[in-house]
């Protein structure tokens, strides 16, 4: 049996060899053949496919690049713009525009005092617009013929040109720094009333004898200041007068003719002292608001105009005439010296002046009043006008005298000496003491220093915008 189903089974296994060529049990077969790899199939020589991505898919990855670009470049434009922050306010404004004997002026308080002062000439730009209104003209021609003269043409000028008033603010603050060292040295002081007259000064107010301003008002208004010298109360010289000596109120005859004013009625002194002080605290509010300044700056700025004023009146005892010329004198201005010798000639020739000067003259101011300017100081011209009046002999015909102006004919009437008034006498002192600190500056044993970056940091504000 054994054998037979050994014969059997032998008889057998050729045809299951068969069946397993042609039908082989999966199972077994699948174990003994390597997995076959997903996917497709490589191509030859090992290179693999990229990966497919559907569009959708491709458009968030490259938004998502965009994005991750788009906020680095914002990081680094927020570092850059926080490090100018950091550079403008707090890095510069501590550095030095100028050092006086090691003391320096930083750029905070140079920009400080600049807009100070922009906004107190603002405020007298302001009520020369006000006069305007006030008098009912043509509002392009007052301000025409306002800022043409002298001190108002060179507050104009500067507030024009930031860096007129950046370079005269920087000497002013120097300056502040050496007549602080001197008052110091000298035992000079200012009080209060000091500096309440500077204050009146600025608003050319003069109180009168019975005037009784209340203290809290007076008070308030002296509350007002920045130290250094400026144009309006300094005792710093002013402006040399234009070469046109045409006081400042004469409408010229270009003008339309003043209309008749309204009496006012007359105030009591306590009524006017009451007006004014309003009026202080109204222009220093605007001080403060335009000029982001503090009251203390404002204080400080006219105690340092009433240090300057006690100081030239000690420094300059000895050097400043108390005594002034003046003179009865009439002038044809002309542009050409040739126009100028023409006319000379008709003059001696038997021309009428006044004639002349009404057809000819290029000063409308004088030239109305037949060239004719009754008593003036003679230091109020201009250097080479001044110079030929105190000259010229009385009666004659005298020029051509050339100015920035033009050509003058000049004939002068009479000299008389005068005490100087109360304003020239300060504007002589404020010259004096100009050229005194000049010569201190550079004397021996003071050290001053400027920098170039102040010419970078100059303020353009407050820009002047009038109130109609």
């Amino acid at each position: 049996m054994v054998g037979d189903n050994d014969a059997s089974l032998m008889v057998q296994e050729p045809g299951m060899t068969k069946r397993s060529q042609t039908s082989r049990l999966p199972g077994k077969e699948a174990a003994n053949q390597p997995a076959a790899a997903k996917g497709p199939t490589p191509p030859r020589g090992g290179k693999q496919l990229r990966e497919y991505r559907s569009r959708a898919e491709r458009e968030a990855m490259i938004q998502r690049y965009v994005l991750l670009g788009t906020g680095i470049a914002a990081a680094i434009v927020i570092v850059i713009l926080g490090i100018a922050f950091a550079i403008e306010f707090f890095v510069t404004p501590g550095q030095a525009v100028a050092s006086v004997n090691g003391e320096t002026i930083t750029v905070r308080e140079f920009q400080e005092r600049v807009r100070l002062e922009r906004a107190l000439i603002n405020e007298r730009l302001y009520e020369v617009v006000r006069e305007a209104q006030a008098f009912g003209v043509n509002m392009d021609q007052y301000l025409q013929l306002r800022l043409s003269q002298p001190p108002l043409a060179n507050w104009w000028s500067e507030i024009q040109v930031s860096d007129q008033l950046g370079n005269r603010v920087l000497n002013d603050m120097i300056e502040d720094r050496l007549v602080r060292a001197k008052a110091a040295e000298l035992g000079i002081t200012v009080s209060e009333e000091d500096i309440q007259e500077q204050i009146n000064e600025y608003f050319e107010y003069t109180p009168s004898v019975d005037e009784v301003a209340s203290p809290e008002a007076t008070a308030e208004a002296t509350d007002e200041a920045t130290p250094t010298a400026t144009p309006f109360v300094s005792p710093t010289p002013s402006p040399e007068p234009s070469a046109t000596p045409t006081p400042e109120t004469e409408p010229t005859a270009t003008l339309t003719p003043l209309p008749t004013v309204s009496p006012v009625p007359t105030l009591s002194p306590t009524e006017r002292a009451e007006q004014y002080n309003t009026r202080v605290e109204q222009v220093f509010a605007n001080v403060r608001s335009s000029a982001g300044v503090s009251q203390e700056a404002i204080d400080a700025y006219f105690e340092m105009q009433a240090l300057r004023q006690a100081l030239a009146e000690v420094v300059t005892a000895d050097t400043v005439d108390t005594m002034d010329q003046e003179v009865s004198v009439r002038h044809i201005l002309v542009a050409t010296e040739e126009e100028a010798q023409d006319v000379l000639a008709a003059l001696q020739a038997g021309e009428s002046f006044a004639d002349l000067a009404r057809a000819v003259s290029t000063d409308t101011g004088s030239a109305a009043n037949g060239g004719e300017y009754d008593w003036t100081p003679a230091s109020t011209f201009v250097e080479p006008f001044a110079n030929a009046v105190r000259e010229a002999e009385i009666g004659e015909f005298f020029g051509p005298v050339q100015t920035d102006f033009g050509y003058h004919i000049i004939q002068v009437r009479g000299r008389r000496e005068v005490e100087l008034s109360e304003t020239a006498l300060r504007q002589a002192r404020a010259d004096a003491l100009k050229q005194y600190l000049r010569e201190l500056r550079t004397s021996e044993g003071n050290v001053v220093e400027t920098y170039s970056i102040w010419t970078q940091v100059v303020p353009s504000e407050p820009a002047f915008i009038p109130r109609l």
